[in-house]
């Protein structure tokens, strides 16, 4: 029998590979763009007509090719990048396959004009369907001009299989975008059809991010900054409120090479949990840096697939990253720990003079005495009326000096508030003026210099009590207040078994729970300050949470049992029946760590502007 293997045409073997590296015209944009980001240009022009379809011209001023190399590139496997197989563990470019131009001059007409600085001539080459048609020396500027004409002229198949020219552009734009954002040092052009689309000067990574997608973007975008050992991560992330639907704006540089990973994309929209609602994203333009032999890019023709040596190690470090940005950096109000009011020397008044303190002793009081018991004590020391008639007091003392009111607002909020004068949003809790009023049961309306802010009640105390009880889970367990009789509650075997399992963390939130037999609990004691109907729909209620749910880590199931509690309690309170107890809740709900979302992604606050009020009846 004879032999029936043989060695394929290279013209055929590139149309094979090229179907795999070229999909569709913003293929090769991203293959013709990145060399010449690899050839140290600081100038690159793309242009294209018909989407591509018709043109894709790279202009830039890297070092361009010699007379041979300008041949050689056009080879399989050709390249200047890596020279053994131990470069692929130390990669710096963008390219190091050597398949590209081969695959795009198999499919379409290619004219290449080159020529290096130290030249006197440069090179022009003609290419069509891997056939070489001219090879000559011709007068040209320094650097590398490509043009590809006719993408996909020999296979009709794949033309015709090409979209509109509205989503072909689209996908051009975009590898565009990721190449562009992430090289600032570079300044970039793009022109289709003729017109300009972008023009990107050169400059820093936060000024491109707001060249490429506006100045929508500029006062929304905030830093993010951490080294570790090996790894260094920055960028920006957007507000949570600047969450969108879509998910756009969502870009991952790892050693300034654009990467789809969708477990480090996880670790950044997890960062923002309960920060935003279900069903939306955050933008962010984070890049990593780290050692190159922890990374391999070799995964795919596209090279934006990447496997990492730990990968759990970055998920971490990332995830930590965002969710100290969100925290420290006055995305949402938090406490100012190393701010002290009372070593606030500027707050001392030329003109004060200050006194020792005085201590005051009484004495007539004797602690044998029955007349001082301790139930006489509480009866007329403590009694409703003068404890009212104290705190109004206490208000009209503070609106008769308003001076010394703001003043001390001031220092008592700069112990929960970061305050920030672009942010608008807090302003009015600094109002002298603030008023509120009750609008049904379930909203507060507060009006305050240019704005109106209503107020939804029960997303509100659920972001207030979901913050307590994840505290008490954490840092400070709630107080538990005994019960008279104990109460017993009835489950099954397997709902046992769950309640068992967090019963140390029910303890923390209040309920001291002691079991009798297999299928029962005494309930000793529950929350101080607040009232169950019924415990054990309570207890079912997380138990069946946690038949449901996959808790990564300790943290994960505080804070699912933080928000199944604050689910179960947050409509269950009194109407406010005065204007300090409205106070009151707001500063409680703006003291927390994210104000304006509750823990189930709905909004809390919804601003209206006074100026905008006119237009309602025009």
């Amino acid at each position: 029998m004879s032999d029936i293997i043989h060695l394929l045409p290279e013209n055929v073997a590139n149309q094979i590979a090229a179907g795999e590296v070229v999909q569709r015209p913003a293929s090769a944009v991203k293959e013709l763009i990145e060399n010449a980001v690899d050839a140290g240009s600081t100038q690159i022009q793309l242009i294209i007509k018909d989407s591509g379809k018709t043109l894709i011209q790279i202009v830039d001023n890297g070092n361009g090719m010699s007379f041979s190399d300008a041949r050689l590139c056009f080879e399989r496997h050709a390249t200047s990048k890596i020279s053994c197989a131990d470069d692929l563990f130390h990669l710096t470019t963008k390219g190091f396959r050597g398949e590209a131009l081969a695959s795009i001059a198999a499919i379409a007409h290619v004219e290449l004009k080159t020529k290096q600085a130290d030249d006197n001539i440069g090179t022009q080459l003609l290419i069509e369907g891997s056939s070489i048609k001219e090879h000559i020396p011709i007068a040209t500027q320094d650097g590398t001009s490509i043009s590809v004409k006719n993408l996909f002229f020999n296979v009709p198949a794949r033309r015709n299989f090409l979209k509109s020219d509205s989503i072909e552009f689209s996908h051009i734009e975009e590898e565009f975008y990721r190449v562009a954002l992430i090289h600032t040092n570079i300044s970039f052009s793009f022109y289709h059809n003729n017109n300009l689309i972008m023009q990107l000067p050169a400059g820093n990574f936060k000024t491109r991010i707001v060249n490429v997608f506006g100045n929508h973007l500029k006062d929304k975008l905030f830093p993010v900054e951490q080294s570790t050992g090996d790894i260094s991560i920055s960028g920006f992330i957007a507000k949570p409120e600047n969450a969108r639907k879509k998910k756009n704006d969502q870009y991952i540089f790892v050693n300034n090479r654009f990467v789809y990973h969708f477990y480090l994309k996880h670790a950044i929209e997890s960062a923002y949990k309960e920060m935003i609602p279900d069903g939306y994203k955050p933008a962010f333009f984070i890049k990593i840096d780290l050692d190159p032999a922890s990374i391999d890019v070799n995964i795919s023709p596209t090279k934006i697939d990447v496997k990492f040596q730990d990968e759990k190690l970055i998920y971490g470090i990332l995830h930590a990253t965002v969710r100290k940005a969100l925290g420290t950096l006055s995305l949402t109000p938090q406490i100012d720990f190393d701010y002290e009011p009372g070593m606030d020397v500027s707050q001392i008044k030329d003109q004060s003079v200050i006194k020792p303190p005085t201590i005051t002793l009484n004495p007539d009081y004797n602690p044998f005495n029955s007349k001082t018991t301790a139930s006489s004590y509480k009866k007329n020391d403590f009694t409703p009326n003068q404890s009212f008639q104290e705190w109004n007091h206490f208000l009209s003392d503070l609106k008769n000096n308003p001076e010394q009111t703001q003043n001390e607002e001031r220092e008592n909020h700069s112990l929960f508030f970061e305050e920030k004068q672009e942010d608008e949003q807090f302003s009015f809790l600094n109002n002298d003026q603030l008023s509120c009023f009750n609008f049904t049961d379930r909203y507060l309306i507060c009006n305050f210099e240019k704005q109106v802010a209503v107020i939804d009640i029960l997303n509100s105390r659920e972001r207030i009590l979901y913050e307590q009880y994840l505290d008490a889970l954490q840092n400070t367990p709630i107080i538990v207040q005994q019960s008279l009789f104990p109460e017993m509650v009835t489950f099954s075997s397997s709902q046992m078994e769950m309640i068992l399992e967090i019963k140390k963390e029910l303890y923390q939130l209040g309920f001291d729970l002691e079991q009798i037999d297999s299928t029962s609990f005494a309930v000793n004691g529950t929350p101080i300050d607040e009232e169950f109907n019924n415990v054990q729909d309570t207890l079912l209620e997380i138990v069946n949470l946690f038949k449901t749910e996959q808790f990564l880590n300790k943290n994960d199931k505080f804070k699912s049992l933080a928000l199944t509690m604050s689910r179960q309690k947050k409509g269950k309170y009194t109407p406010f029946q005065s204007q300090q107890e409205r106070i009151y809740f707001i500063r409680q709900l703006f003291g927390t760590l994210v104000p304006t979302i509750s823990p189930s992604g709905k909004k809390t606050i919804q601003y209206l502007q006074l100026d905008q009020f006119p237009k309602w009846f025009e």
